[in-house]
């Protein structure tokens, strides 16, 4: 048996992340001391510390890890989920590297066109972060899909709301799925919206929320307080906007 300290030691993790663990279910002591409240851990439980590790390591959150450890979720299926993401992130630092000038140029000289977004039963699960996280509510949602058997059916996209609030908006991350599900699951159509197909880069993406409302003031159109990013797998990234 080791006491936290010793057990933080040899697992090369504070004792402040042990205190985390403990209280998110990941890893619960062995046995607690009534009388000085001392925690013990078991030899057998650096096992379960290096894989936590492990997972930490390449981005995957508590949540996330904790489904793995209590078998409610796949470890090779939630890396690739992980993989897939890194890449993508990699390939959005590539592009603000080297620029892409040219890309840019042709995708801002695009010029948006009127259509609706078509109905998608989603997954999804309502935002409290910043959008640079994203992409934790996107493993989360495959991961979903995968338990409950369900197969993805078209890119995953956020859904903005209350734009035109003065206290500020709402975010929803969406995967479309077939079937209903067990979890949260809504239904999402517009009849009609400005669309812009935006091919400069993840990064840069504000870029066709700029040309879409420069677009509708010059054509006097009158947008709703709702916008949609729809993140698809080439990296370029469809933007609706439902008139009203």
């Amino acid at each position: 048996m080791y006491t936290r300290g010793q057990f933080a030691m040899i697992g090369k993790v504070g004792r402040k992340a042990l205190r985390l663990y403990h209280e998110e279910g990941l890893l619960v002591p062995a046995c607690i001391n009534k009388e000085n409240g001392y925690h013990y851990y078991e030899e057998g439980q650096l096992a379960v510390l290096e894989k936590i590790r492990r997972l930490r390591q390449i981005g995957l959150s508590l949540f996330e890890i904790r489904q793995v450890l209590e078998g409610k979720a796949d470890e090779k299926e939630a890396v690739r989920s992980r993989i897939t993401e890194m890449d993508e992130q990699l390939q959005a630092v590539k592009e603000l590297a080297a620029g892409r000038e040219q890309e840019e140029e042709t995708a801002c000289d695009a010029l948006p066109d009127i259509r609706p977004f078509e109905c998608k039963t989603c997954l999804y699960i309502d935002e409290n972060v910043e959008k640079e996280d994203l992409g934790v509510s996107v493993g989360k949602l495959y991961e979903q899909a995968a338990r409950e058997g369900l197969s993805a059916q078209g890119s995953h996209f956020v859904l903005y709301e209350n734009l035109n609030s003065e206290e500020g908006f709402s975010m929803r991350t969406c995967l479309p799925v077939s079937g209903s599900g067990n979890g949260n699951v809504t239904c999402v159509s517009e009849a009609k919206c400005l669309h812009l197909h935006f091919t400069g880069g993840f990064s840069k993406i504000g870029k066709a929320h700029e040309i879409i409302h420069r677009y509708a003031d010059e054509n006097k159109t009158e947008l709703s307080g709702k916008a949609y990013e729809v993140y698809n797998k080439d990296l370029s990234a469809d933007v609706y906007y439902p008139v009203k």
